[in-house]
């Protein structure tokens, strides 16, 4: 079957020939429509993430869109290496079917930021109806989609915090903080955009510097138990690390507030049936046309083309298998 390959790790990816996958238990096989490039796929071919095979080659993509041997079309998840969602076949560990108002683009380009939206607040957070949620990284695909979802999912108050202003100030939030201030500038900007309640969920998708200047607000400096009421705390949940993979963690601000630091990604998604009610939910939302992704579309031949996409964060690079 004709596929895009990874045969070096740091190299983009070619057009050539892989052998076709056959079905595990609980597999089924799907000929596969569309494919989205992501970062995690260039994280993967790039050999820097926690997931990067040890033995190459291999086919990358961990989900797209294609039809099951009844014709059902479908978007579906695929994680078992060497064979992925960049080829003409590929092994579905699950699969949803895709509403007729969604096209194949849209289908294999928006449920991966989606998830990392959704994700953060409905699963590793569990947002309560009224909370206020703060967005750091919020002029991203993802981050503009958790701005959606934070308020389908009822929350109170939104602040978005990001280092285009231009983009900040079309996104509808209650608030907004620029990042592009610095120390202690932006660590008043913080304290202020908070409100008189405080954030009670935190999505960060880009660590470090914000990061550290979000936690001085959090320091409380008294006494008083802060932990109040509720058993939620304040949540901050870590989804990207594009600003630094690291941050600067005082103790005293894990001893004087009631924060929990969580993780979002591949490592602890829910189970596949809550996956697919939330993608589910995702795919609705894009048939109201009330969550979309702008898209380029590239025949699979065009691969070192769309891998170059990149550099664009607001366009999804889309391959085309059939």
């Amino acid at each position: 079957m004709k596929a895009a390959i990874a045969k070096v790790l740091g190299e983009v990816p070619t057009l050539g020939d892989f052998e076709e996958p056959t079905a595990l238990e609980g597999e089924v096989i799907v000929d596969v429509i569309a494919a989205g490039i992501k970062q995690l796929d260039r994280a993967i071919v790039k050999g820097v993430h926690y997931s990067s095979p040890k033995t190459l080659p291999i086919v990358p993509g961990t989900d797209g869109v294609g039809r099951l041997q009844d014709g059902t079309r479908v978007y579906f998840s695929s994680f078992r290496q060497p064979f992925g969602a960049m080829a003409e076949k590929a092994p579905a560990s699950w699969s949803i079917p895709v509403p007729e108002g969604v096209d194949d683009a849209t289908a294999a380009a928006l449920i991966n930021p989606a998830l990392a939206a959704w994700l953060p607040l409905a699963w590793r957070a569990k947002l309560q109806p009224g909370e206020t949620v703060l967005i750091i990284g919020a002029t991203g695909t993802s981050g503009k989609l958790a701005i959606t979802a934070a308020r389908s999912l009822g929350a109170g108050r939104i602040v978005a915090a990001g280092r285009r202003q231009s983009v900040l100030d079309t996104l509808g939030a209650d608030a907004t903080v620029d990042l592009t201030l610095e120390s202690d500038a932006l660590v008043a900007a913080f304290a202020e955009a908070a409100g008189p309640e405080g954030y009670d969920v935190i999505v960060d998708y880009i660590w470090g510097p914000a990061t550290e200047a979000l936690l001085s607000t959090l320091t409380n400096h008294d006494l008083s138990s802060h932990a109040g009421s509720s058993d939620h705390g304040i949540r901050l949940v870590n989804v990207g690390s594009m600003a630094s993979p690291t941050i600067c963690l005082p103790a005293a601000v894990l001893r004087s507030s009631h924060l929990h630091i969580l993780g979002s990604g591949t490592g602890n998604f829910p189970p596949i049936p809550a996956m697919k009610k939330i993608v589910g939910e995702i795919l609705d939302l894009a048939a109201e046309g009330k969550v979309t992704v702008e898209t380029q579309v590239f025949a699979l031949a065009d691969i070192a083309q769309a891998w170059a996409v990149k550099e664009n964060k607001d366009i999804r690079p889309v391959l085309q298998i059939s």
